[in-house]
């Protein structure tokens, strides 16, 4: 068969945009010099990008994806946020052509997260974030299995010829190789080494509530377990984190990666803001009829020595409580996947996750589902929130933690990820998360971020036991947010 040259491939998209009198899109993908030069520099192109849209999702098993720029986009709130999502996702995929190299379906095509809740309670921090955005940007570049590659994305109107598509298409490419050209400098200024220095950065943390209301809160959720209204709540906290100076969020990325180098590193710039997570903790993920997961809870810290570490690892394996805690995540993504798949894999008895500071209990899951089901979207949204960062019964959770817990999480502990072209996907929950804002403050140049940390409660939970998770969590943020 004859492979259609990018000419006609133009002209086809160009005219059925016409015809039809709607948009559409084409992508260009490349192979080459540029597209592993842009991976090698991924947080510098990252940073060149300035207030673009922008997307970075790097795995701990290597897979990773770069997005740039704006080419359509969809926010959505409410219960139908999911189904929403999908019929824009569908949507726009029947309207997208492709040419130049080859491209798998299962690539990353469309990125963009969820809230917790199904309605943003409006909080000015996460304007740029509601309940539901995803977008189709402007250029993505990928490598997965050993394979990269960068595709570029144009508009095509209705009245588009092929040349001005082209001339696009050409503007896209010039652009990533400027920003390979000449990635963002950073700048230091000159100054006069004279001791002693009074003035270092300053960093002004504060807690969203005093410590012992979160214990009292807490309480309030052991009694509501004991009276039989809950099994397991999870109650979380956050830290303001004001600074003079504008956060540099591609170093702080590039923190994490050295620090959590087995979780996955994500973040969604949008404008001065950024929400971004080094988080351990994989929804689900599709690709074609396989799916695979894991149950990641129960929690306890690192040891300072070898011999420190296995017991504290070996305590937290043989805790009734914290297996009671994990085994409420397993059952729940269990009784999700087993109606969807022909087969199903669970381990019979959770490892430990080691990572910097804690450790967790986990358990993957993986199978494959019936053709019907093979949709990641509809996955997401019947497995969020997990008890892991939710609770159960799933629905009188959220009631208390809506009721009790009084922070509103914005897309902490919610879905972030990307949908490829024929439903699958990859897709994360946004643990060890932050939301950076620069640009802020009455000179403008100040920053504000949130960090945030939560905690599994469970009959046997301590308040004080509690606290201390949460600032461990915190900590993994904070330090390395920081870096003083």
């Amino acid at each position: 068969m004859r492979v259609p040259s990018e000419v006609e491939a133009l002209e086809g998209v160009a005219t059925r945009a016409r015809e039809r009198g709607r948009t559409h899109w084409i992508g260009r993908v490349v192979e080459g010099d540029v597209v592993e030069r842009v991976l090698e520099r991924r947080l510098e192109c990252y940073a060149a990008a300035d207030r673009a849209d922008r997307f970075v999702f790097e795995s701990g098993s290597g897979e990773l994806v770069l997005a740039f720029g704006l080419a359509h986009e969809i926010e959505s709130a409410g219960v139908d946020r999911f189904a929403d999502v999908r019929s824009w996702a569908d949507d726009v995929r029947a309207r997208l052509a492709w040419t130049g190299a080859p491209r798998s379906a299962s690539a990353p095509t469309l990125f963009g997260g969820f809230g917790f809740e199904d309605e943003s309670r409006g909080a000015e921090d996460w304007k740029g974030f509601p309940a539901a955005r995803f977008v189709l940007p402007q250029i993505v570049v990928t490598r997965s299995e050993g394979e990269a590659s960068a595709a570029f994305i144009a508009r095509v109107e209705p009245g588009a010829t092929a040349s001005s598509i082209e001339a696009e298409l050409d503007a896209r490419v010039a652009w990533l190789e400027h920003l390979v050209r000449e990635p963002a400098a950073v700048s230091r200024p000159t100054v006069e080494l004279k001791a002693p220095w009074n003035d270092g950065p300053e960093f002004r943390v504060r807690a969203d509530r005093p410590h012992d209301v979160f214990c009292g809160q807490v309480d309030d959720a052991l009694e509501a377990i004991g009276e039989g209204d809950l099994e397991k709540t999870v109650l979380a906290r956050s830290l303001s984190v004001t600074h003079d100076g504008a956060i540099d969020v591609p170093a702080f990325l590039e923190r994490l990666r050295a620090l959590y180098p087995t979780c996955t590193l994500v973040a969604m710039g949008r404008g001065d803001d950024t929400f971004l997570a080094a988080t351990p903790e994989m929804l689900v993920r599709v690709r074609g009829e396989s799916v695979s997961t894991a149950a990641l809870a129960g929690s306890a810290p690192r040891g300072r020595r070898p011999e420190e570490d296995r017991a504290l690892g070996e305590a937290l394996l043989a805790s009734t409580k914290e297996r009671a805690e994990h085994a409420h995540v397993v059952d729940a993504i269990r009784d999700v996947l087993s109606a969807r798949t022909k087969e199903l894999d669970v381990l019979a008895e959770p490892v430990l996750r080691p990572l910097f500071g804690i450790q967790h209990l986990e358990t993957p899951i993986a199978g494959t589902l019936l053709e019907e089901h093979a949709d990641v979207l509809g996955l997401v949204s019947a497995l969020h929130p997990t008890p892991a960062v939710g609770g159960v019964p799933a629905a009188s959770a959220r009631d208390w933690i809506r009721r009790v817990e009084g922070l509103d999480r914005g897309w902490y502990a919610a879905p972030i990820g990307w949908l490829d072209q024929r439903g699958g996907g990859d897709f994360r929950v946004a643990l060890r998360s932050a939301l950076i804002r620069n640009g802020v403050g009455e000179s403008g140049r100040s920053s504000r971020s949130l960090l945030f940390a939560g905690a599994g409660l469970v009959a046997g939970s301590e308040p004080e036991q509690e606290l201390v998770e949460t600032r461990i969590k915190l900590r993994a943020l904070l330090a390395p947010l920081t870096e003083i």
